[in-house]
C-alpha cells in the first residue's frame, strides 16, 4: 500500500503485532536522489545532442523552389544540392559521379565528394518521376552507412501525386515524412539538426 509520508508508514507498522523497528527506504523518488551531490557526479556534463552534416537534395524543380527558400537560414553545416536535369534517370545506367547535381548557385556537385563527412542526407519531392534519382543517391548513401529521409512535398497537391511521390522514396528512405505545408520543411530540418 502506497504511502504519502514515513509517519504514516511507522504507524502502520507499529499497528501490527510482531513487527519492530521500521527499516524501509526513504521514499524519496528518483529524481530527488539524482538531486544529491553523490548522483551529480555520474551526470553527463555536455549536450545530448551533437549537431549533424547534411546533404539535402531537391529531386525536382518544384522542390528545389522550396528548398530555395530555406537556403539562406542558420544551418549547421548542411550542404543544399539540386538535381540538374529533367527527365527521367536510369539508376541502372547511373553511376554516382555522373548524377548532375548542382549548388543553390549554379555550381556543380560532386555526389560522392557531397556525402564525404556527411551524416545524413534528405531527399526532397513533389513528384514520382524522381525515382531514378533517390535511387542512386540513396545507394551512395547506404555504402557509405549515412541515414536517408525523405520529405514527400505534399501542399496544394493531390492524394494520388503524393502517393506516387511517397512510393518513389518509400524503398530508400529510413524516415518518411510527407510534409502538407511548406513551412514543415525547415521544422523537419531542424529536428533532423540539419
Amino acid at each position: 500500500m502506497p504511502h504519502d509520508s514515513d509517519d504514516i508508514f511507522e504507524a502502520d507498522n507499529a499497528t501490527r503485532a510482531g513487527r519492530g523497528p521500521v527499516d524501509h527506504p526513504t521514499m524519496l523518488g528518483s529524481c530527488a536522489r539524482a538531486a544529491t551531490a553523490a548522483e551529480a557526479r555520474f551526470r553527463v556534463q555536455y549536450p545530448n545532442s551533437s549537431t549533424r552534416t547534411s546533404r539535402i537534395f531537391a529531386l525536382d524543380s518544384a522542390a528545389a523552389e522550396v528548398m530555395y527558400g530555406i537556403t539562406e537560414d542558420p544551418w549547421n553545416n548542411a550542404h543544399f544540392l539540386t538535381l540538374a536535369t529533367i527527365g527521367l534517370v536510369d539508376p541502372e545506367k547511373t553511376a554516382a559521379s555522373d548524377l548532375p547535381l548542382s549548388h543553390p548557385d549554379g555550381t556543380v556537385a560532386d555526389l560522392v565528394q557531397e556525402l564525404e563527412g556527411a551524416d545524413i542526407v534528405v531527399l526532397l519531392a513533389t513528384s514520382g518521376d524522381s525515382e531514378g534519382a533517390a535511387e542512386v543517391i540513396a545507394r551512395e548513401a547506404f555504402e557509405r552507412k549515412i541515414m536517408c529521409a525523405g520529405l514527400a512535398l505534399a501542399q496544394e497537391q493531390k492524394d494520388r501525386t503524393v502517393d506516387a511521390v511517397v512510393n518513389s522514396m518509400r524503398r530508400f528512405a529510413s524516415v518518411l515524412v510527407v510534409a502538407r505545408d511548406n513551412d514543415f520543411v525547415p521544422a523537419m530540418l531542424t529536428a533532423l539538426r540539419a
